[in-house]
């Protein structure tokens, strides 16, 4: 057996064990559903409350700095 026909095996091996496993994978695989309010929520309200309260906490405290 020459190193092209041993790599081709093994290609054909990797190949078919790649296959019986994705098929597996996608058989026990549950579809996730996604709610676009909590998309919203998680992505785009949260972050923007969080990022405002961390300004204001900022502000605050470099106005206490400047009041010592």
């Amino acid at each position: 057996m020459s190193w092209a026909e041993a790599m081709k095996d093994i290609a054909d091996v990797a190949s078919r064990s790649r296959v019986s496993t994705d098929a597996n994978v996608i058989r026990s695989a549950t579809p996730t559903y996604w709610d676009p309010y909590e998309v919203w929520l998680t992505r785009v309200k949260q972050p923007r409350e969080l990022a405002a309260s961390r300004a204001t906490a900022d502000a605050e405290s470099q106005v206490r700095k400047l009041g010592n």
